[in-house]
């Protein structure tokens, strides 16, 4: 075959098409193998930075949940709880500026270590910063730390997955993935536990800062092992580093028993796509967006992922829970401490596994379909479930409404659970490395005052219909999934460098459109013929 006549003969053609074929390939490391740990330990340190976001995200809204915190750090109303979760906007959107900067000057490595470092003083302030100052300044000093501690949770989490999706093995990229979302529902879930459990404990400040404190706990173990992780391929290529790359991928992504034919194609792959890449040696450089528009390929890129992002801000508005749901268990009769930690504790668990069926099929199943299939089901049991509550809110049914209420916070829960998943992926399939990091930057900046001014909007609809919100959630759903119908793409089944190929037509939507009417949709077969069309061409 002319792919075995040397590398001088492999045109760049054959060899992404090879690599896609290699995707999938059946010779790939199985997923739980032995070797298979050199993929596993530098994602599950990325997947621990995640857990750390997910827990912080669950602690702005279970926390309120405390008596004593909302004795001690903010009022229990509608708008002190909005502007507490909005410090999560604050700073996530302050940690946007710096994103460029941290990911690609260094490398991501650097972005971890640095995001870590930040977190881990920023709680150390909210916990011991807020002991020997009087009862007057306790909020501004915790609020002050929270600040801190989760601008750097989100410049470690931003460059989390990043890492992930450049050092896994193409055929397992996916799951992990799916591994990702779980992450941070695990993250909720310790979260959930330690707050369930503070339940049991006399009433005191520690009730607050026990779980406040655990952020650092996370900061800290990430601290100590992101040294023995490897740089990511890429970021080594964009440095001219590409005997280092090579070693990255021969060791850590094909976990030593990748064949050579695999590095080989792999390595050609990164070649074609670095070889004019901007290097980022300097900081201004990091800084130069002109990539996110410098090419129509560019332009698409950023469009649908920037959309995408906006789609899922807009979730804020119609969600029914967050920081309000605590007001919400009130308003339902399920007043009680104990009662709301624990319905949160079991709604976490139900999203893992929600999650996890997700992520093992989001290759096979796809991320559009994965998507389409969540908001369909969701809005099918939350119309009835929204019925229901409008007759036990009619009838009187304190107990019904109660029970029915809960069954509506689980659904969302389904509707959400492959966001987290397809939202991760996205990141690095829908934007190119050269502008990856500026990419999330730019999305961030932009998003998070908009979910700010929603998080807002959301305390005006729960005060003006309370309960009632739920119908704003269904309408969500509804827009969502008409405006996912006509703005998705499918990336299944491509290397990070061959969704490319998706953004290179006019209308990538309408592509993938034809594909799936012509039955084109088994990337890895089409890739097989392609390369023995060539082959017989060769010959």
């Amino acid at each position: 075959m002319a792919t075995e006549k040397g590398d001088k003969e492999i045109t760049a053609d054959v060899a992404k098409f090879e690599l896609r074929a290699q995707t999938l390939d059946p010779n790939a490391p199985e997923l739980y193998s032995r070797v298979m740990w050199r993929n596993w330990f530098p994602v599950g340190v990325a997947m621990l930075t995640l857990a750390a976001c997910g827990y912080d995200q669950s602690m702005s809204w279970d926390i309120p949940l405390l008596s004593a915190f909302t004795t001690d750090i903010t009022a229990k109303n509608a708008v002190s709880l909005a502007t507490f979760d909005s410090l999560t906007n604050y700073s996530g959107m302050m940690a946007a500026v710096f994103m460029p900067f941290a990911y690609d000057w260094k490398g991501r490595k650097f972005g971890f270590m640095i995001g870590n470092i930040i977190a881990f003083i920023g709680s150390a302030i909210s916990v011991f910063g807020t002991l020997d100052v009087s009862a007057s300044n306790v909020t501004a000093m915790y609020y002050t730390g929270r600040f801190i501690a989760v601008l750097g949770i989100s410049l470690s989490a931003g460059c989390s997955w990043m890492y992930a999706s450049e050092i896994a093995h193409p055929a397992h990229r996916a799951f992990f993935g799916g591994l990702f979302g779980i992450c941070w529902s695990v993250g909720n879930l310790i979260n959930n536990i330690i707050i369930f459990g503070m339940t049991y404990m006399e009433y005191s400040s520690w009730q607050w800062r026990i779980p406040t404190l655990m952020q650092a706990v996370f900061s800290l173990v990430c601290i100590v092992l992101i040294p023995f992780i490897p740089e990511s391929p890429r970021t080594l290529m964009s440095k001219g580093k590409t005997d280092e790359a090579e070693k990255v991928v021969r060791e850590w992504v094909g976990c030593n028993v990748g064949s050579d034919k695999f590095v080989r194609d792999q390595m050609e792959e990164l070649r074609i796509k670095f070889e004019n890449a901007p290097k980022n040696e300097t900081i201004l450089e990091t800084y130069n967006m002109k990539p996110l528009w410098a090419t129509a390929n560019a332009q698409r890129r950023v469009f649908f992922f920037i959309l995408t992002n906006a789609i899922l801000n807009l979730f804020n508005v119609g969600a029914t829970g967050g920081v309000f749901v605590t007001l919400i268990y009130d308003d339902v009769g399920l007043g009680q401490d104990r009662q709301k930690t624990a319905i949160s504790l079991a709604n976490t668990v139900f999203g893992i596994i929600c999650g996890y069926v997700a992520s093992t099929y989001l290759d096979t199943f796809g991320r559009r379909k994965m998507y389409l299939l969540a908001y369909g089901i969701s809005f099918f049991l939350g119309f009835i479930t929204a019925g229901a509550l409008e007759g036990y809110r009619d009838s009187g049914g304190v107990k019904g409404y109660s029970y029915v209420w809960v069954a509506m916070i689980f659904v969302g829960t389904l509707y959400s659970s492959p966001m987290g998943p397809v939202k991760l992926l996205f990141e690095s399939e829908l934007l190119a490395y050269s502008y990856r990091a500026k990419g999330k930057a730019l999305n961030d900046f932009t998003g998070k005052p908009s979910s700010v001014i929603l998080t807002y909007i959301q305390s005006a609809v729960y005060t003006a219909i309370d309960t009632r919100s739920y119908w704003v959630a269904q309408g969500y759903i509804a827009l969502f999934f008409v405006l996912h119908w006509f703005i998705m793409p499918e990336t299944k089944n491509r290397t990070l460098e061959e969704v490319d190929e998706i953004f290179d037509h006019p209308s990538p939507f309408y592509t993938e459109w034809f594909n799936r009417k012509s039955g084109e949709t088994n990337y890895v077969k089409y890739s097989l013929d392609l390369l023995k069309a060539k082959d017989e061409e060769a010959s």
